[in-house]
């Protein structure tokens, strides 16, 4: 079993990302197990696309899993909350040095803010998080803003790597239309951007096929 592996299948970890949505309800957005997988496959893509190591990938994974693990004790300040935690989990030296855990922890932290990009993993997750937009992550329904109002009409998010382009393509339903965009949403594109820049990409976005302008 490889080091993602063994975090993967902590029963403490599992438990909190089941725990999270109903200890959260109300709040729109799903930042459990649903998110953290979607976090770490796009990572895992992502990093394998641009031909890292194993070892970095590895890693990589890991702060994608736990980046939101936070939120088990509230949203506000979650990234710290999530990084107080996880260091927790991770202090664990037959596994992670004490560098790949410092580096891990300090990834976790920054990924809300993304002003402090460390490390390939900080990078890479915040990209991972930060596309991750679409109906699957509403909780509810009632009362929604116009940000989460956009998610219901994004039905799926594919990622494409080649020749230093992270490309991600929302697809969405015939009643949508980049016009309806709200601030919020453009400037959340800013980061993946950033992101990329760290890891030596360009990072466009589309909807539907057509360039988001």
């Amino acid at each position: 079993m490889n080091t993602y592996e063994k975090y993967r299948n902590d029963s403490e970890i599992n438990k909190i990302l089941d725990s999270i949505n109903i200890i959260n309800k109300g709040i729109t957005g799903c930042h459990g197990r649903y998110h953290a997988m979607f976090v770490v496959d796009t990572v895992e893509h992502i990093l394998k696309s641009l031909s890292y190591d194993s070892r970095t990938i590895e890693l990589s994974k890991i702060a994608a899993l736990m980046h939101d693990i936070g939120n088990i004790a509230g949203r506000n300040n979650h990234a710290r909350k999530s990084a107080m935690l996880a260091s927790v989990f991770l202090d664990d030296p037959a596994h992670l040095s004490s560098d790949e855990k410092n580096m891990l922890i300090q990834a976790i932290e920054d990924h809300s803010s993304g002003t402090n990009i460390q490390s390939v993993a900080g990078a890479a997750l915040l990209i991972g998080d930060k596309v991750d937009i679409s109906y699957k992550r509403v909780q509810v329904s009632e009362s929604i803003d116009s940000w989460h109002k956009n998610l219901l009409e994004i039905k799926d998010v594919n990622i494409c790597v080649s020749d230093k382009v992270i490309q991600i393509n929302y697809v969405t339903t015939e009643a949508f239309c980049q016009e309806t965009l709200t601030s919020e949403y453009k400037k959340g594109f800013n980061l993946p951007i950033k992101a990329a820049k760290y890891l030596g990409c360009a990072c466009n976005f589309l909807f539907n096929g057509e360039e988001f302008v």
